[in-house]
């Protein structure tokens, strides 16, 4: 009797008018000034983290479920209307290079190298897309999109936590960034989460001035005035802004394969919608997908499906900030 194949290991059909999303050449090394529209990294970060986690593993898996989407995206061009339609084939409109995974970046060492690595992508690209890894690929992420305009630049959380815990975890690094040198008045933090921080880290936020945009607020603003009150203020200083999507800010029902997550989260369409928005504003330079482990995903792989998801969101949002939409 034949075994039946399951449908995750099912080779994908091959239709040559239904181009799949990733699988996208590594940076020419012949040519290191050669231009690149958007620029992908892994950095694999786990070993830190405050709950045992395999988020290592997750860069590779959202490069591998990138393949089950296309790179075709069609949005009205009026809010709510039918009419001008922005049709955009990513694969067309952007030159979309694929760096691959850093190594080690848990040790001070490989932050040092994932930090440089970024910086490198960052100066010859528009946009950095890091694939995490737990919440401690923050710090190199957003030190390398900062290079040396650490002290003009802003940092913007999507994320259900603070990160603003004492030591080196994926607890900490909005802390550790403040440390290096990040102005805490550019820094906002939309979808801080009751039950999920405590007063000490709540009271240092306040003490830091960072803004802080609860949860709650999520579901009585409109996203673009939140998406614009983000921007104003991380980009005061005039130099570049690092977004960080932590997926556990979502519901845990669209995000089980993060440990964090908690019901009453953020939809996924909303998370979508955020990576959208901040890659259309040309003073995003860097945005990392972190927290999902994708050993820890349920059987559908929803939660890393939603992490290539919103890669894919960013890289329309940048082709809308190019004008190739």
């Amino acid at each position: 009797m034949t075994t039946p194949t399951s449908s995750a290991a099912r080779p994908l059909p091959h239709d040559p008018s239904w181009p799949r999303a990733g699988s996208w050449p590594a940076p020419d090394a012949a040519a290191p000034d050669a231009h690149i529209d958007l620029a992908i990294i892994g950095i694999p970060t786990s070993r830190t983290s405050l709950s045992p986690t395999n988020a290592h593993l997750t860069p590779a898996a959202v490069r591998e479920a990138l393949r089950r989407y296309s790179d075709h995206t069609v949005a009205a061009g009026e809010p709510g209307g039918r009419g001008a339609e922005l049709e955009t084939v990513l694969g067309e409109a952007l030159t979309i290079r694929d760096a691959g995974d850093v190594a080690d970046p848990d040790t001070e060492a490989g932050e040092v190298a994932a930090a440089a690595a970024v910086r490198e992508l960052a100066a010859r690209s528009e946009l950095v897309v890091a694939l995490g890894g737990d919440n401690a690929l923050t710090v190199p992420a957003a030190l390398g999109v900062a290079g040396n305009n650490l002290a003009t630049a802003g940092l913007i959380t999507l994320d259900a936590h603070h990160d603003l815990r004492d030591g080196r975890s994926n607890g900490s690094p909005v802390r550790r960034l403040v440390e290096a040198g990040l102005d805490p008045h550019r820094i906002v933090q939309i979808g801080i989460a009751d039950f999920a921080n405590s007063r000490a880290y709540r009271e240092r936020a306040k003490e830091w001035g960072i803004t802080v945009i609860h949860r709650d607020e999520l579901f009585t603003r409109p996203l673009a005035d939140i998406v614009a009150e983000a921007l104003e203020i991380a980009g005061a200083g005039g130099g570049p802004i690092h977004v960080d999507l932590d997926v556990d800010v979502c519901d845990r029902s669209v995000a089980p394969g993060c440990p964090a997550s908690i019901p009453g989260g953020i939809q996924a369409h909303e998370l979508r919608a955020f990576a959208r928005q901040f890659a259309a504003d040309p003073r995003v330079k860097g945005i990392d997908i972190a927290e999902v482990d994708a050993s820890a995903d349920a059987p559908d792989g929803r939660t890393v499906r939603l992490a290539a998801l919103c890669a894919l969101e960013a890289a329309a949002g940048l082709a809308t900030r190019l004008g190739r939409a």
